[in-house]
């Protein structure tokens, strides 16, 4: 019986988190249909009592060049960053291996310095990274977006596939190094394969974080043809007057990729991390 009472209440509770967190979800979508007037005079949550698409077609029309933008922009940032960062977590795992063989504190020095790093806020660069885009010559183009990104999110890939990395045997890569394999063959061949449901999951999180990210494309683009729809969400509301209806349509629009991400590849994202737990628990 304690089973049945057990899986019942952890259903339970599973359900009343998924509904709260559909809260938000609910109140973007109906409100979306709604007219301005309405939406200031019935509830959040009612329903409409007539639904519309004028909200949702203008602000669709507005938000098409800025989502597209998001899309150039996210897609090579999060894969270059998620790759790039597996590479230099399996390098710095050898790194630390061969430190660790000396001295296990100067490895964890070594590891937290790099973690301390990743979580530098972006507002403590606004000076220095602006300078350098516009030294490069790269202000208001897609290139100076993703670059200025890669400099944050390739170190933050590097952080979450080392703690995937790290429960990879040492055993097989001794054996592959003793057969004279290099360390580029051996990450290719045996490093990322294993590691590549952890690589899913730090893909999916690079990107949800890179589409949200408000702050760089805020920064380096200067022109409203080059807006990230991050940025050109924020326009929806204004000192003089908001429009409460296409704000709602507006936010909607814009999550929906983050949204397709978690519907879609949120169970690979769950594997990454039983993943990690079951190489954990067997090293």
């Amino acid at each position: 019986m304690r089973p049945v009472i057990k899986a019942t209440l952890h259903y339970l509770a599973l359900t009343i988190i998924s509904i709260i967190w559909l809260i938000p979800v609910y109140a973007m979508l109906i409100n979306g249909f709604k007219t301005n007037l309405e939406v200031l005079s019935s509830p959040v949550l009612a329903p409409p009592t007539s639904f519309s698409l004028s909200a949702y077609i203008a602000v669709f029309n507005a938000l098409a060049k800025p989502l597209l933008n998001s899309l150039i922009v996210v897609i090579p940032t999060s894969f270059i960053s998620a790759f790039l960062g597996a590479m230099g977590a399996y390098f710095f795992y050898t790194l630390s291996y061969s430190f660790s063989r000396f001295s296990s504190t100067l490895s964890d020095v070594l590891f937290s310095l790099i973690a301390l790093a990743t979580f530098i806020p972006y507002q403590a660069t606004l000076i220095p990274l602006t300078k350098l885009i516009v030294s490069m010559g790269i202000l208001n183009t897609y290139i100076g977006i993703i670059f200025a990104m890669l400099i944050f999110y390739i170190p933050t890939g590097a952080l979450l596939m080392s703690m995937f990395i790290s429960v990879i045997p040492r055993s097989l890569i001794e054996a592959a190094k003793l057969d004279g394999t290099g360390d580029l063959k051996i990450f290719m061949k045996i490093v990322f394969p294993l590691s590549l449901p952890g690589f899913i999951s730090t893909l999916i999180f690079i990107i949800i974080e890179s589409w949200n990210n408000f702050f760089i494309p805020l920064i380096l683009v200067t022109t409203p043809g080059m807006r990230l729809v991050s940025v050109a969400v924020q326009s929806y509301t204004g000192g003089y007057g908001t429009l409460y209806n296409e704000t709602f349509a507006a936010a909607m629009l814009a999550s929906i990729i983050p949204l397709a991400i978690f519907i879609f590849l949120g169970r690979y994202f769950i594997r990454g991390l039983i993943a990690l737990g079951g190489g954990g628990k067997g090293v």
